[in-house]
């Protein structure tokens, strides 16, 4: 159908999905001329499955390797694509990010090279932490409660009683 010149989303409707999985199909398994194949996404798929036939095993080596980047200043994701640049068996910025963690669990400082305790004045990365505080309420300062106010407003005889929004009051 894409070859026909199908939009995107007809082919999703046509195969009872959603349109972002057909996009993220022809991404993913576009050839090096950026053209989406079928017998090139088929080639793509079946090597795939053979490479993850079996758990993928840190070899210390390598773990000892990604160590290394990482209190030199890398971060994971200049990490990952290093590893695979050089070919090297191919491990994700969550696998060093897991590493971070167990390090840090056991009483280790490899964190420390990954946020804000490093030394220099320019971090690229922190270890991943919700930035923003959750749940967290401000209270309003000297703020009334809603049943102390005046009887009059109850009535709204007066200009700026009502609770209208700008839409309907025409202003």
């Amino acid at each position: 159908m894409y070859k026909q010149g199908c939009t995107q989303k007809k082919i999703a409707d046509t195969i009872g999905k959603d349109k972002s999985v057909v996009s993220r199909e022809l991404k993913r398994n576009a050839n090096s001329k950026g053209k989406y194949s079928f017998d090139y996404a088929q080639d793509a798929a079946n090597m795939r499955k053979e490479r993850m036939k079996k758990p993928r095993k840190l070899h210390p080596w390598l773990k000892k390797e990604i160590i290394g980047l990482l209190k030199q200043g890398w971060s994971p994701q200049q990490i990952e694509g290093r590893l695979k640049m050089e070919n090297k068996p191919y491990v994700s910025h969550e696998t060093i990010y897991e590493i971070i963690r167990e390090d840090k669990k056991e009483g280790g400082t490899l964190y420390k090279h990954t946020s804000y305790f490093v030394q220099s004045t320019s971090t690229r990365h922190q270890l991943k932490y919700r930035k923003r505080p959750v749940g967290k309420k401000i209270p309003i300062k000297n703020r009334v409660s809603i049943d102390q106010r005046p009887k009059i407003v109850d009535t709204k005889e007066r200009f700026g009683d009502w609770e209208a929004c700008a839409e309907r009051s025409g202003v």
